[in-house]
């Protein structure tokens, strides 16, 4: 039947001023008032960081362009445009992040705004996650991280505002940073008496100082201008009463971060030895140095109407003996195509800078330890550094035109190339000779051995190559595995590998 009852609501809680706490790096410290206004209360404020966001810019301002004709508006069939953005980043780690566009997300029927799409790529167009009106999380492996932003209105002067927009990178921290709360300034300062649980009368208020983080929890990816996120709480949570006791979710926490200290290079310390040249001898050695950077500048056109080798050959007869020069042709032949036409040429441009360099000397260099407090040796040992530099590029490039060859002896000579590298990198744990590696130990018939190597490779190239001389990107090394299992016979593997190559590596973005 019927039932009369008599109900009573009691509110409760504390009012932060302000309700948000944004600090700023150098800032110390965060001030807010908290007021009782509805009854006596606990409080025992806390604060604490959770995340952190990375501001994104577009990599080029927006390009805004009509949709197909069905894209039209029912009542006054008027055309819709679309605005589309792109955005690059790099993840350091594999893990998770949340792409956030402030302007347009958590609105739906209410947005001004037809609609709103991210989509989320790796560097190799593998799609990996989308992103609406609501943001959700997307996983990604290390590498290079794209994303197309595509939003659409009726009238192009509102999509023309958003032409620079910045969205936000938002990834949680490995660690919670927990932020001290004091009464005092002074307290802060000193780092005594940080604030506990205490009565706050009604119609009272009390003064929070929430501390600034230290440099040191702060994640080392966070750049300037970066903010950390995470939330404040203030009433204490009496265990008695229904619930927490306090707001849930608590009140936002921002901290924007600065720039780091400088950390000196261990070379800073060392006086550069004085200059023994002449200043006709600078000019000249500047004048080289411009010339050999300028030839290696020429455009593509430029170097295949043989404006290159016209202007090489005019500079190797005033400097025959410049390895920077030699190291600039061995470059460009080794560039040009068809390479098996050029092989023999890059091989001989190769001995060519492995004649200048004395291989003795930098063994009996490198050989001792280098002493930094001696200013002399340190110059030394940078000249020596770059002349290690191009002796092992000379080599790699030698080994990988022996590698092409089909003649008798190409096989005892890219083994003996090989082994004379090898006396100076390691080239099984080195990425940038991993090229190499892989060929070595498929000639050697260790097919396992290459496809396990591959398969490491792959799991840490995302949108990068391997580097070196002859860099490897992924679909380089998916199409090299697909070689090798072709070699073994693995019939099924490779139409796998066929069929997901589509997906991993595909030759353009999907649509929106």
């Amino acid at each position: 039947g019927i039932l009369k009852a008599d109900l009573t609501i009691e509110f409760r809680g504390v009012q932060p001023v302000p309700p948000v706490v944004s600090l700023r790096s150098g800032d110390c410290f965060g001030l807010v008032r908290v007021e009782s206004h509805l009854r006596d209360e606990f409080i025992n404020p806390s604060a604490k960081l959770t995340a952190w966001r990375t501001p994104l810019r577009p990599k080029s301002e927006g390009t805004i362009k009509p949709l197909g004709e069905r894209d039209v508006l029912p009542w006054n069939e008027k055309k819709i445009y679309q605005l589309l953005l792109t955005y690059e980043f790099n993840q350091d780690e594999k893990g998770s992040f949340t792409p956030l566009a402030p302007t347009l997300q958590n609105v739906l029927y209410e947005s001004i705004y037809e609609s709103q799409l991210m989509l989320v790529y790796d560097g190799e167009k593998k799609f990996l996650g989308s992103v609406d009106a609501y943001p959700g999380s997307i996983s990604a492996a290390k590498g290079t991280v794209v994303i197309k932003m595509q939003i659409r209105h009726d009238d192009q002067k509102m999509l023309e505002k958003l032409k620079d927009m910045t969205i936000w990178i938002e990834r949680k921290l490995d660690k919670e940073i927990s932020l001290s709360a004091y009464s005092t300034r002074e307290d802060l300062l000193t780092g005594r008496r940080a604030m506990k649980k205490r009565m706050l009368r009604k119609g009272r208020h009390a003064s929070v100082f929430f501390s600034e983080p230290l440099a040191s929890k702060v994640p080392s990816s966070c750049k300037p201008g970066d903010v950390v996120v995470g939330t404040s709480s203030y009433c204490s949570g009496e265990a008695s009463l229904p619930g927490d006791g306090k707001r849930p979710g608590g009140f936002p926490l921002l901290y924007t971060v600065g720039p780091k200290m400088d950390k000196p290079a261990p070379d800073d310390t060392i006086v550069e030895p004085k200059d023994e040249r002449t200043s006709g001898e600078r000019i000249n050695d500047a004048v080289c140095d411009l010339r050999v950077e300028q030839l290696g500048k020429l455009t593509s056109e430029e170097k295949e109407s043989g404006e290159f080798e016209t202007l090489y050959n005019d500079l190797e007869k005033e400097y025959p003996k410049h390895i920077p020069l030699l190291l600039a042709n061995l470059k460009y032949l080794d560039s040009l195509k068809p390479r098996e036409e050029n092989l023999p040429r890059i091989v001989e441009a190769a001995n060519k800078v492995l004649a200048e360099i004395s291989e003795d000397e930098l063994a009996l260099h490198f050989g001792k330890k280098l002493d930094k407090e001696d200013a002399e040796k340190v110059k030394k040992n940078k000249e020596m550094e770059k002349l290690k530099s191009a002796l092992t590029e000379a080599l790699a490039r030698k080994a990988f035109a022996y590698s092409e060859m089909t003649t008798d002896d190409a096989a005892e000579n890219f083994a003996g190339t090989l082994g004379a590298l090898k006396g100076w990198v390691d080239i099984d744990s080195n990425g940038k000779y991993a090229g190499l590696a892989i060929t070595r130990d498929r000639r050697a018939g260790k097919n396992g051995l290459a496809l396990k190597r591959v398969n490491k490779l792959l799991s840490k190239v995302n949108g990068k190559d391997t580097g070196g001389v002859r860099p490897l990107s992924r679909s380089d090394l998916l199409h090299e595995r697909l070689e090798i299992f072709r070699e073994l016979g693995y019939d099924a593997l490779v139409r796998r590998d066929q069929a997901n190559k589509v997906v991993a590596s595909p030759l353009d973005y999907k649509l929106f």
